[in-house]
């Protein structure tokens, strides 16, 4: 797990600039990597529920398929006990 911490800078940062530079690279990278595995994560979270919404909407359908065959065979009954 990555933690960005705000570290602090050299007490007489204007006169070490590449130390300024190097502790901004390592910000940028931490939190790019940050961002990265973010947008990883919702990826896997919306493949999740686009599955999950199509399965809920086979079952709807096999449910009415299931229905309406249920319905017809009542119909089917009804018409041959007249």
């Amino acid at each position: 797990m990555l933690i960005v911490k705000p570290d602090s800078l050299p007490r007489l940062w204007w006169l070490f600039p590449w130390s300024v530079c190097r502790q901004l690279h390592r910000n940028c990278n931490a939190l790019k990597a940050l961002a990265d595995k973010t947008d990883d994560e919702n990826r896997l979270l919306r493949q999740e529920v686009t599955r999950l919404a199509q399965s809920r909407e086979h079952w709807i359908a096999k449910h009415d398929r299931a229905y309406a065959v249920a319905m017809h065979n009542e119909r089917v009954i009804a018409d041959l006990t007249k």
